[in-house]
């Protein structure tokens, strides 16, 4: 037995309130060392009288089997629900292997071998607490975010309207097909985002999240000059206010992005430091090391020469000195951002706010940028943009999600075929695994899911333009739990590198779109609406081998073949002599002992419950 494998840790991923009288409970030990988990539950107070005095009696307290939820190489993980009347617990977990016994108490690891061992059992200072469920402490993501199709839309690239008017001031739409640049301007507006709605509903979407829309001297606006100014190439603040007006009566939410780590070189905050140094009132609203901070060429125009290879003498995004970091916890600087968060909630009516390098921004601000936002509305939804473990930022008192880009590496490492670390089918669910624990399940169902975005090489290039691996992808994306992303252009096959090639303008032209891959989003999106059981958190997998997934949300049973040849594949005896719907194509069919799978095919079934 591995004794140091053996984890549980309350108030963590591993014991958190699912709701107000509900505790979802793990333990983590060493894969295959168990036959089975009991854990004895009880209220910290339920005492007992025997005689003239009161014992912590175990007699009455549930005794009760965990199942084996989840695995990976390494480890196995069982899980209970409790329900906590009286919203408390101390609990202590009994495990056991085929012919020994052991307890597992918040202070020791002993074998249960003499009778005295068994004391520990009946000593409740020994066992795990969860002191109390506090309403206010609970999870209260809006209810709506778990539940929509989402679409990025890069506002430049998507459609313009008005061109003629606005012909000599941006390229030719979609004139630039190679080597393209974020200083390139096409026109996509406002207005011409208006225009397309009918599309985004014929497609399915229910909401919209824009990368930044914000007065900026690039293309990508990520550089903002006024956080209070929607940029005059997409039109006036007033269209961005019809836009959410069409939007909202479209039933379509919009998000938008907040760029609150860093501002661009033209904000007049760090144009008044650069002017007047140390005498400027925003000084400490920078993160400035040295008066003369400047410390490479300037341009004609006042701006760096270059970004390349400099290291500014004031703290930046990443190194670049267009984008200097805005110092949140200076009094000023804090003010200003959060009247940013508030405003556009406030006066336009949004319904979210993806945040920019949120892991960069102190979790002090975020908590004071969630009472702000959600004292004006209470369901908007704040989402963080955080590539790795983000159970820091999710502990319910600042941000409702995170963009989960750790369910993008595992798709991009299975399905794709563009990975440094190609993945296995049995280390692809295995890294499911892992997720599906990382996070509590009642945040796991408001996450924003995305496979590629402005930031990441399009998955159709990742698949190495092979549209049926770009199916598999976003089949398995959109029967997982949360919420599904599809960065715009990607149903009708736009293909990009790595950015800044992954912007290139919308294919409006129906003849060079893929209409074959637009049918299947609908599809796909149609079906995840209809049926819960797409969006259900747990999944019970049936098969795992030879680049073959067969897995059951519910009643709903997908299956996956990640091969470039046909497979014959066994079924099991859960699967097998039973009559389905086949939902995607809408007919019925019976399994017998195995399937035949062409390349790269799937199926998405259903138990027929008429027979």
């Amino acid at each position: 037995m591995n004794i140091q494998a053996i984890k549980h840790i309350p108030k963590s991923n591993y014991c958190y309130a699912y709701d107000d009288s509900h505790l979802h409970i793990y333990l983590q030990t060493a894969k295959d060392d168990f036959e089975s988990v009991r854990i004895i539950l009880g209220d910290p107070h339920d005492y007992e009288k025997i005689g003239d005095k009161y014992y912590w009696s175990i007699e009455n307290k549930p005794n009760v089997e965990m199942s084996k939820a989840y695995s990976n190489q390494y480890f196995d993980y069982w899980f209970i629900e409790s329900l906590l009347p009286y919203k408390r617990c101390k609990y202590i977990f009994i495990l056991k292997t085929k012919d020994k016994e052991y307890v597992y108490s918040t202070r020791r690891i002993k074998e249960i071998h003499l009778p005295e061992d068994n004391n520990l059992i009946y000593d409740n200072y020994e066992y795990f607490n969860y002191p109390y469920i506090n309403e206010e402490d609970l999870i209260d993501s809006p209810k709506w975010s778990k539940d929509v199709i989402w679409y990025q839309i890069f506002p430049d690239r998507f459609n313009h309207s008005n061109r003629e008017q606005d012909k000599n001031h941006y390229l030719p739409w979609g004139s630039i097909t190679d080597k393209i640049n974020n200083h390139m301007f096409f026109g996509g507006n406002i207005k011409g985002i208006i225009e397309k709605i009918p599309y985004l509903q014929e497609l399915g979407i229910t909401g919209i999240y824009f990368t930044p829309m914000f007065e900026a001297a690039s293309a990508h606006k990520y550089d903002t000059t006024d956080y209070f100014k929607i940029d005059h190439s997409f039109g006036t603040n007033e269209d961005f206010k019809n836009l959410v007006t069409k939007c909202h009566e479209a039933n379509i939410k919009v998000m938008l992005d907040g760029v609150f780590n860093h501002c661009g070189w033209h904000h007049p905050f760090f144009q008044d430091v650069v002017k007047n140094k140390k005498n400027s009132k925003y000084y400490d609203c920078f993160y400035i090391e040295d008066e003369n901070f400047i410390n490479f060429e300037l341009n004609s125009k006042g701006e760096p020469k270059t970004e390349a290879n400099l290291r500014p003498n004031y703290r930046t995004f990443a190194f670049t000195p267009f984008m200097p970091k805005l110092k949140t916890s200076n009094p000023i600087m804090e003010k200003y951002l959060l009247d940013v968060g508030k405003y556009w909630v406030k006066e336009y009516d949004i319904d979210g706010w993806r945040l920019d390098v949120s892991n960069e921004v102190s979790h002090s601000f975020w908590r004071k940028f969630r009472k702000e936002i959600k004292s004006i509305k209470n369901d908007v939804y704040i989402l963080g943009e955080n590539w790795d473990d983000s159970t820091a930022w999710l502990r319910g008192e600042q941000l409702d999600a995170t963009m989960n880009y750790e369910i993008s590496y595992p798709i991009w490492s299975f399905f794709g075929k563009r990975s440094l670390i190609p993945m296995t089918s049995e280390e692809f669910v295995y890294a499911i695994n892992d997720l599906i624990i990382k996070y509590p399940k009642n945040i796991s169902n408001h996450m924003f899911n995305l496979i590629d975005s402005h930031d990441t090489m399009r998955i159709l290039n990742r698949c190495n333009m092979n549209i049926d691996l770009m199916k598999l992808s976003y089949l398995f994306l959109f029967s997982f739990t949360g919420a599904p992303s599809i960065y715009y252009g990607d149903e009708i096959g736009l293909s990009g590198e790595n950015d800044p090639h992954n912007r290139y303008c919308m294919i409006w032209d129906e003849e060079k779109q893929n209409k074959d891959l637009f049918v299947f989003f609908q599809k796909l999106i149609k079906l995840r609406k209809t049926y819960i059981g797409f969006k259900n958190v747990d999944i019970k997998w049936h098969k795992i081998d030879n680049n073959i997934l067969i897995y059951q949300k519910q009643n709903i049973i997908f299956i996956i073949n990640n091969n470039d040849s046909n497979q014959l594949v066994s079924l099991n005896d859960t699967l097998k002599n039973q009559e389905y719907l086949d939902l995607f194509n809408n007919k019925e069919i019976k399994l017998k002992d195995n399937i035949s799978l062409n390349q790269y095919d799937f199926y998405i079934l259903k138990k027929d419950e008429q027979n």
